[in-house]
């Protein structure tokens, strides 16, 4: 039976043994869930690649059964078992009596809702959860079974043909999900970082380091149930069963997946949490080493796979599309854990009230620091075909400062931005972001692109502001005092998704000491060399 026509029938609600009002469908590369009822249902596609076997019935029945003992790990109530799919007369059955056409991991149904990823976007997770999510990733792992062939897997020849088939996977991908420029960049550097720790990789599988991992350490697969007694208050899910060669792994390999989720969902703060207390845990100083190394290697895995979800025809279009956009966050997340402070890609936004001195501190970190600048001035006088010098000084809030042109202005700056973050670059932004939704969309932006983000606010005393406004000539910005008195009444206070970003920057000074100021803050957050 065709993959496209199975998954029709058992989108009927009347093809389950219990009552079912709908079903839910959803797809990765290569497995489909059917979300009936309490229950969730898992089946293979019928698929042979390089690094499955799910071609023919029999290996699908095996790699389902392996599944299931794997999981009881870490969700031993979850995992019920495998059931056969049959087909009765015209209809399909999910654990029916029959001869099987084809077998489904069957579940106990978990609400989305309590996933990690889904709690963390609620702002309900803080420190304490992840430190006790890492203390029992460090246990799981020092309970999990050790041996000379798991260690085989975590040989460097292994560990490095692990990380070029991410290239060799994803050269067709080259354009869509990552640029020529990003995609070369990160090869080179995979292959430095290789040749780097290549001793200590050897030596910690020559020493029985490697276990038999989750190998799929996701926050989506990660549920927190606070009212349950522990361990059901922390169930994971999901583990990889198809090739050991991706279990069995270095512990580091493994956790440096939830580390690097962290990082995609734009919260370093929790990632710093629970690597440090996984380290603590583990005992493993050593292998604190690697972590960037991995983090680039399993951000590579996921770009490479949403990069082949977004090309399955049978996946529904918005769902190809959400692939896509996380396929090129992984692939510019990747290149951040290998590339030099100096060089990794990110955006900085550098804001403030007219005459505060955020422009001469964005131009400096455009000269002097490698980052590409997009200044809204610019861009607003581009947009309604005025050179740069042309004023057009009016009121304020009014002619080219009206919110809709404003509105335009930004959108055309988040619109470049994310063009030059396609390709890898540093990125610094020039406006006042006295809008709390403007900088929001920014930070957002940053963090749907897997890169970095800060908000350097510039405050000055006012009578700064003043002579400096007094003495501006020729330039594209057309404020002035009273400009900057109606813009000061009007700045709205940082929300949560800013504050944890903002940066205030006293620029009343000269030139050179705010940039050394602006400098100090990129160090410290590991932008700047």
């Amino acid at each position: 039976m065709k993959l496209t026509d199975l998954i029709v029938a058992l989108t009927d609600p009347s093809a389950y043994p219990h009552p079912v009002d709908e079903v839910e469908v959803h797809q990765t590369h290569i497995s489909v869930v059917f979300l009936a009822g309490p229950y969730a249902y898992k089946i293979k596609k019928p698929l042979d690649l390089d690094f499955l076997e799910y071609g023919t019935l029999e290996n699908r029945l095996q790699f389902c059964e392996l599944e299931v003992v794997l999981n009881h790990r870490l969700a031993p109530t979850v995992y019920l078992g495998v059931v056969p799919v049959v087909r009765q007369g015209r209809a399909v059955k999910m654990d029916g009596p029959g001869e099987a056409i084809e077998w489904a991991v069957k579940m106990t149904r978990l609400p989305e809702t309590a996933t990690m990823r889904e709690r963390l976007r609620r702002e309900e997770v803080g420190v304490d959860q992840v430190e006790a999510l890492a203390e029992r990733v460090a246990a799981f792992h020092a309970d999990a079974e050790a041996s000379p062939h798991i260690s085989a897997a975590g040989r460097f020849d292994v560990v490095a043909r692990n990380a070029r088939e991410n290239f060799e996977q994803a050269t067709s991908d080259v354009g869509m999900t990552v640029s020529q420029a990003v995609f070369e960049r990160l090869r080179g550097l995979t292959e430095e970082a290789l040749t780097y720790h290549r001793f200590d990789i050897e030596a910690r599988a020559m020493h029985g380091v490697p276990r038999d991992t989750h190998g799929d350490l996701r926050l989506v697969h990660v549920y927190l149930f606070p009212d349950r007694p522990p361990p059901e208050d922390l169930v994971i899910v999901d583990c990889i069963e198809f090739n050991e060669r991706f279990r069995h792994a270095d512990p580091v390999a493994d956790m440096a997946f939830l580390a690097m989720d962290f990082a995609r969902h734009g919260r370093p703060d929790l990632e710093r949490a629970f690597t440090d207390a996984y380290f603590h845990a583990s005992h493993d100083l050593e292998g604190r080493t690697l972590l960037h190394f991995y983090k680039a290697y399993r951000a590579a895995v996921r770009g490479k796979v949403e990069g082949l979800i977004a090309r399955e025809p049978e996946i529904p279009a918005a769902e190809r599309m959400k692939a896509l956009a996380s396929a090129r966050a992984h692939w510019l997340l990747a290149l951040g854990e290998l590339e030099e402070p100096g060089r990794r890609p990110c955006l900085v936004l550098v804001g403030g009230l007219p005459g505060t001195g955020k422009s001469s501190l964005a131009q400096a970190l455009d000269r002097q620091h490698g980052f590409t600048l997009v200044r809204s001035d610019l861009v607003r006088k581009e947009l309604a075909r005025l050179t740069p010098e042309e004023s057009v000084a009016s009121p304020y809030g009014t002619g080219i400062y009206h919110p809709e042109w404003s509105e335009q202005t930004y959108a055309e700056c988040l619109k470049r931005t994310e063009l030059l973050l396609f390709e890898g670059k540093r990125v610094v932004v020039d406006a006042t972001l006295g809008v709390e939704a403007n900088r929001v969309a920014f930070l957002e932006t940053a963090a749907r692109w897997g890169v970095p983000t800060v908000f350097l606010c510039c405050q000055a005393e006012p009578e700064v502001v003043r002579a400096r406004l007094e003495r501006r000539k020729h330039d594209a910005s057309d404020a002035d005092w009273s400009i900057y008195l109606e813009a000061a009444a009007d700045w709205e206070a940082p929300g949560p998704i800013t504050t944890r970003s903002l940066h205030e920057i006293d620029s009343g000074g000269d030139k050179k000491s705010v940039l050394a100021r602006a400098a100090t803050i990129l160090r410290d957050l590991g932008l700047e060399d």
